[in-house]
């Protein structure tokens, strides 16, 4: 697995900015990144889910976004869009994917969703995945018991 900078380019950036998740038809996802740096993924990267009725998706997506532009997260976010997605388990709802670069860094992994967990005001129990079992095609749509390395709160 490689090492990975992501940056949005401007005019994604800025189309990004302008777009709400339910009215976006043309791609899977809308991006966030920290503009204080780049985000650097590799092969110890993950994220945390957070999975929304579409009545209020447009609205959770802001505030992510602009914990995220504030560098209070791991740098980069995506959302689901209103475009049909495979993996996905429902219409109704969408999902809100907040990235860290290293999942064995257990301090930040749980700092992300502490934020996470009290600005988003956020009830239910949030899951982390790792980018090796999203590669490896652990879907709960593909049969897969478990998805996720965490959770949070902790029971």
């Amino acid at each position: 697995m490689e090492i990975f900078i992501f940056k949005l380019a401007m005019s994604e950036s800025a189309a990004a900015q302008a777009s709400t998740p339910t009215e976006t038809f043309d791609t899977y996802w809308l991006w966030a990144r920290a503009s204080s740096r780049d985000y650097v993924g590799g092969p110890r990267s993950g994220k945390w889910m957070l999975f929304y009725d579409k009545s209020v998706l447009d609205d959770k997506w802001a505030a992510v976004k602009n914990l995220v532009e504030q560098d209070l997260l791991g740098g980069l976010a995506k959302c689901s869009t209103a475009k049909e997605n495979p993996n996905a388990t429902s219409s109704k709802s969408g999902v809100i994917i907040v990235y860290t670069s290293d999942y064995l860094d257990q301090e930040e992994v749980y700092r992300v969703a502490t934020v996470l967990h009290e600005k988003m005001e956020y009830n239910k129990t949030m899951y982390y995945k790792t980018d090796e079992q999203t590669y490896a095609g652990a879907y709960v749509k593909n049969g897969s018991k478990k998805n996720h390395i965490y959770r949070y709160p902790l029971d």
